[in-house]
């Protein structure tokens, strides 16, 4: 099976149906009182039932006793929540909190023309995703091609770049390791920085046992499902350095006691550094992993209805029998919950993509 002409005309006719905005609104106070130089950034999704940032900004004011403005609004065809995600990770260091930015002497206008500039590129993917997505749901034809002078330099500038983005990571990861391990003896939050959260326990189901012990039954309520994977060939190694795996030993020592709150880390300036260094490299990888998904896309798109370009990629789509829990559940409950299992908790660690605290 292939992508017909008729189908693509029909996925591109299908792009102005799913318009979102995003938009930056300020304060203005109408009495003259000092206000923080303060943007807010969020997005109205395309099926708000034609909801635009104006009706945003009236919900907004209910609750402000500032006037709101609407300084900027940009249309997108690009998935909204996306775009905001990704303008929120390139503006990180600016960030305050949820939706709220600081902004310079300079005003917004660079703000705004970042988000234009991130927009551009995920519009220009969204026929190629639609494209992507329908050969995601073919099987591969088991054959690889010959490799053509596009796919090579392709594959050249993709691991010139992921050897650009480890070396980005690298850096983050670092300085999450020296957060996590300020102090060697126990897990503690770092006032405005990073903190510890226990996750709720999450239900486990015993898929292999179960298929081993029901094939019949897992035969009639299995679905056929394509978990597409994509590889590169040649592709590059992270090593860790010994400094890293030193961070690591101290870490698995740690203890957790989340009763104690009187171990909260106060902000120092090593501190603030390690969280400077942290927002830098989580900055840095914003262009760098949309310029990465680009190249992959391109070279999805030549790969097509095969399964991979030889010493370049591959591109695997096979069908695989898997059963959903719920599925189980409803034809037999009580023999669901034979294979069903209540997991562990997690203990989970995080760093503010944000800046609670005063900009220097």
């Amino acid at each position: 099976m292939t992508i017909s002409n008729q189908k693509t005309k029909k996925i591109v006719a299908s792009l102005d149906q799913n318009i979102g905005f995003i938009y930056f609104m300020t304060e203005r106070d109408l009495f003259g009182y000092p206000r923080g130089p303060y943007v807010k950034i969020g997005l109205v999704k395309g099926n708000d039932d034609g909801r635009s940032s104006f009706d945003r900004r009236k919900e907004h004011q209910t609750g402000n006793p500032r006037e709101i403005v609407i300084e900027e609004e940009i249309k997108t065809k690009a998935q909204v929540s996306t775009l905001e995600s990704l303008i929120h990770q390139r503006l990180a260091k600016y960030r305050i909190h949820g939706e709220w930015f600081n902004y310079s002497d300079e005003g917004i206008k660079p703000y705004i023309e970042i988000a234009k500039k991130i927009n551009n590129d995920l519009e220009s993917q969204i026929e190629t995703n639609h494209i992507i997505s329908q050969y995601s749901l073919i099987e591969d034809n088991g054959g690889d091609i010959e490799p053509s002078k596009e796919a090579k330099d392709i594959h050249e500038e993709l691991l010139n770049l992921k050897a650009e983005i480890i070396k980005i990571k690298n850096i983050k990861d670092l300085a999450n390791l020296k957060l996590k391990s300020f102090d060697k003896d126990f897990c503690r939050d770092i006032k405005g920085i990073c903190f510890y959260e226990k996750s709720k326990p999450v239900e486990k189901f015993d898929k292999i046992n179960f298929q081993k012990d029901y094939p019949d039954i897992f035969s009639k309520l299995a679905v056929d499902v394509i978990n597409p994977s994509f590889n590169l060939k040649k592709d590059l190694k992270n090593k860790k350095s010994d400094e890293f795996k030193n961070i690591e030993q101290i870490i698995s020592l740690q203890k957790y006691d989340q009763s104690d709150s009187s171990k909260i880390i106060e902000r120092n300036e090593e501190l603030v550094n390690l969280h400077t260094t942290w927002l830098d490299a989580h900055v840095a990888l914003q262009p760098l992993e949309i310029k990465k998904k680009i190249f992959e896309n391109k070279l999805k798109i030549l790969v097509g209805e095969n399964q991979g370009i030889k010493d370049i990629c591959t591109w695997k789509r096979k069908f695989k029998k898997q059963i959903n829990k719920s599925a189980l559940i409803q034809y037999d409950p009580i023999l669901a919950y034979k294979y069903i299992s209540k997991g562990n908790s997690q203990i989970r660690f995080k760093v503010n993509d944000f800046r609670p605290y005063q900009f220097k």
